[in-house]
């Protein structure tokens, strides 16, 4: 059974240094294949990105992303990252289907499913806000004219643009191996140790009462996925639960009480790595129906915010064999179905759609090759120098590759 090391980080906001400094002390000891970041990330690239980002003025500092984006500086781990409700959107709404943020550090977009070494990763940015699902966001042309002087914080909300290609997967074959988001959803909050968690968290109680907290789509989501493991952020603390996926299963069932340790055992600095080691490694019996869910503190001393699992490789896949990601097949077909439908399928409400219904006929006229052969077709385009600052070149080259009739 061949593992990949992956760390994991919750909220960036903005201390990259600090992050790589804690990886490439633990990766000079033990190698990390993956270091996955989960939001709040802040891709500050100047002072001109400021206003774009949903911070006070009195607490805005351009942190250490710019030093990365110009290549003074490169990631010691490759790096995925998610974007959280504390964003540079001038920045990142010019990748929308994802792309090179800097040498070695690869944004996920909106939404996502990749392919990196073996391991299905899917991909879903920003923070759930009811209202704002079904509408449009503002163009970024437009809110560049109006120096992005309205409607910041509504950028950060998901829409159902990027939820439809996710909602029209078929795991029954192939699983998510890990689905990253910002915020929780907002059911796996009762599979873990609640009574701890307010403890550190008390004001929690009144959201964890009415089941708000955490977000209901995301919960929506795992249901239908059961991916083996979803990484969350959002929240500032660090949280574990086992989820049980099965129809049948109570919600708030106990899975295992050794995976709730108690947060006084637990040493809050991170001088020793063996602290960021994820009690999950040490047991790996758990059936395709629980997801192991493992959310993370920001980036700050004395608090939990980064931890290495270990996940399964696929060793027959053609990414475990080389150092290049992949798109996954089958969201880039559902990517295609929605596009060449998208005036029909976006005027319709999130509510309405009937998901069976939609991926069957997305599969009567899109034949999914999922022949590992093919999967060339599908490769992330090496880094090439300063790329980063393409990012509508790395845009349109992404429509043109799997929009534009061949």
């Amino acid at each position: 059974m061949t593992k990949l090391r992956i760390a994991v980080q919750g909220c960036c906001h903005g201390e990259l240094n600090s992050v790589y400094r804690t990886v490439s002390r633990m990766n000079s000891t033990k190698k990390i294949d993956l270091l996955i970041i989960l939001g709040d990330f802040q891709s500050i690239r100047s002072p001109d990105d400021f206003d774009s980002i949903s911070i006070p003025p009195k607490f805005r500092k351009l942190g250490d992303f710019h030093k990365y984006y110009d290549n003074e500086i490169s990631a010691p781990v490759p790096t995925i990252f998610i974007g959280g409700n504390h964003e540079s959107m001038r920045h990142l709404m010019l990748l929308p289907y994802g792309g090179y943020a800097a040498k070695d550090i690869y944004y996920m977009g909106y939404s996502n499913v990749i392919w990196f070494k073996g391991v299905r990763i899917g991909s879903l940015s920003g923070i759930w806000k009811e209202w704002d699902v079904n509408k449009p966001r503002f163009e970024w042309n437009v809110l560049e004219s109006q120096r992005w002087q309205r409607g910041i914080k509504s950028l950060y909300h998901v829409r159902q643009k990027e939820l439809l290609p996710l909602f029209m997967l078929d795991n029954s074959e192939t699983s998510i191996d890990i689905m990253l988001s910002h915020d929780w959803p907002n059911e796996v909050v009762y599979y873990g140790d609640i009574e701890q968690l307010l403890k550190v968290k008390p004001f929690f109680k009144k959201d964890i009462n009415n089941k708000e907290l955490g977000s209901p789509i995301n919960s929506e989501l795992l249901n239908r996925m059961s991916p083996k493991w979803w990484l969350s952020a959002h929240l500032h603390v660090k949280y574990r639960a086992e989820v049980n996926n099965d129809p049948n299963n109570e919600i708030g069932s106990p899975q295992s009480e050794s995976n709730n340790k108690n947060m006084d055992e637990i040493d809050l600095n991170l001088d020793s790595d063996s602290d960021i080691e994820s009690e999950s490694n040490k047991e790996d019996n758990k059936s395709s129906k629980i997801t192991s869910f493992l959310a993370l503190d920001k980036c700050m001393p004395r608090r939990q915010w980064l931890e290495i699992i270990e996940v399964e490789a696929d060793i027959t896949h053609p990414s475990y064999i080389n150092d290049s990601m992949y798109y996954d097949p089958e969201f880039i077909s559902n990517l295609q179905f929605l596009e060449k439908h998208k005036e029909i399928l976006y005027s319709k409400k999130l509510q309405d759609f009937n998901w069976a219904q939609l991926k069957k006929q997305k599969n009567d006229e899109i034949n999914d090759d999922n022949n590992n052969n093919e999967m060339e077709n599908y490769r992330i385009e090496k880094y090439e120098d300063l790329i980063q600052k393409k990012e509508v070149l790395q845009t349109d080259t992404f429509k043109k590759r799997f929009f534009e009739t061949k």
